[in-house]
């Protein structure tokens, strides 16, 4: 392709079907066995701005991760913790897919809490998250790593059952396809709707939507993860006390994720256009910081197009990079027909933040893995820049007995970071 960038295949790509050495059994029996003989354990926190903990007053200490690393360290009191936080706001499960790797199996992990179902009823590829959040299970699990899955709530999801009265498989509907893989994979769940005192509190004015939420709409304050840490530790001793193991079945539930490959902006040929940048170091949320989660840059500015284009198999093609507000624009090709337009500026929040943008191929509901040639053109004005961390692609793969998946309908641009939305 002229003044193009060939992609240089050095990223293994990684099937998330594929076998994985299994170093234990994930039991939680063993964990907590090993915790009491004063191991050394390392608990990884997997998720979005919930298991990060935005709005809490000092997220490390008072926000979800921090009460419940407080917990585990006083129920241990022998045992040596380290606490990994491989959570960031605004992204899902499709994104786990491709951070899994290098923000948490390669810190060997003995425990991990998932959170994305909140975030994973975004848009309106329901089927396709699904697939992804099942692989993750399936991946960690496989791991030998037992897997606690955690399901929060948003300020409206809230008032609507515990206020309107509504059903909670209604008002949140990704609940009910990601609390059958509870029982489909053993797992520990921690479910704010039912280990948790909330609504009950919520319905009879013990507290308010206001002390819970008093600042946006999606995050709570240190009380509301207060009752998040509740349904946490709740999952998690209910696991221990039933000798709960972790498994993975043979078969998908819904589905699972196959050639998955990450290739990181250092394993990109720079074309005409582009350059090799360091990420930015300054952000508007801690979480958004683009150098925590990647760990170069290739970037495009200038006048001239230059398409980055690389062949690979699967029906999923992302970009992972970061933006400002002077952020290009960029058109997505499969075989040669545009299927989208990445516009890399994040809508959850003014600054430098990191960026996330997905596109599936038409037919992608046939789980088909064909080798497809994918190209990311950037749009050039000769001012803003398109800034690449990483180009991901894998094959979504559904099971075939899957009739369909409810997605929420939430909208990101509803709750923004701070900026003091209630709806």
């Amino acid at each position: 392709m002229k003044n193009g960038v060939t992609v240089i295949a050095l990223a293994v790509a990684m099937s998330a079907a594929a076998a994985l050495p299994v170093h234990g059994a994930a039991s939680f029996a063993e964990f907590d066995a090993r915790a009491k003989a004063g191991e050394r354990l390392t608990v990884a926190y997997f998720g979005c701005s919930l298991m990060w903990s935005a709005n809490a007053t000092e997220p490390n200490l008072t926000g979800f991760r921090g009460q419940m690393s407080h917990y585990l360290e006083s129920k241990y009191p022998n045992a040596h913790f380290r606490f990994v936080d491989a959570a960031i706001g605004g992204t899902g499960a499709m994104l786990g897919v491709f951070r899994l790797d290098r923000d948490v199996l390669s810190k060997k992990p003995d425990l991990v809490f998932m959170d994305f179902v909140c975030n994973d009823g975004w848009d309106a590829k329901a089927l396709a998250t699904t697939c992804c959040y099942e692989s993750l299970l399936r991946r960690i699990i496989g791991s030998g790593v037992p897997v606690v899955q955690t399901f929060f709530t948003f300020r409206e999801w809230a008032r609507r059952i515990a206020v309107d009265g509504e059903p909670e498989e209604t008002v949140h509907k990704r609940i009910a396809p990601y609390r059958q893989l509870v029982g489909a994979y053993s797992t520990g769940v921690g479910d704010v709707y039912r280990d948790s005192p909330l609504l009950s509190d919520l319905k009879g004015g013990k507290v308010s939507l206001e002390e819970v939420w008093p600042i946006d709409g999606g995050h709570p304050c240190d009380l509301g993860y207060r009752y998040f840490a509740d349904a946490g530790i709740r999952g998690f001793e209910r696991a221990v006390a039933g000798g709960l193991v972790c498994r993975v079945p043979e078969k998908p539930v819904f589905g699972t994720v196959a050639n998955v490959s990450r290739r990181d902006a250092e394993t990109l040929n720079c074309g005409e256009g582009w350059h090799r940048a360091l990420t930015y170091r300054t952000s508007l949320w801690y979480d958004g910081l683009s150098s925590r989660w990647m760990d170069g840059i290739l970037a495009f500015s200038g006048n001239v197009r230059s398409p980055l284009s690389l062949k690979a198999k699967g029906n999923l093609f992302a970009v992972f990079g970061e933006a400002d507000e002077k952020a290009l624009t960029a058109e997505v090709l499969c075989n040669g027909k545009k299927i989208a337009d990445f516009n890399a500026y994040h809508r959850a929040g003014k600054g430098r933040l990191f960026f996330w943008r997905d596109a599936l191929a038409d037919g992608w509901e046939c789980g088909d893995g064909t080798e497809r040639e994918w190209a990311l053109d950037p749009v050039p004005d000769g001012v803003g820049e398109f800034r690449v961390g990483a180009i991901c692609t894998a094959t979504v793969v559904p099971s075939c007995e899957l009739k369909g998946d409810a997605a929420s309908g939430f909208d990101i641009d509803k709750i923004d970071h701070g900026r003091g939305q209630k709806e």
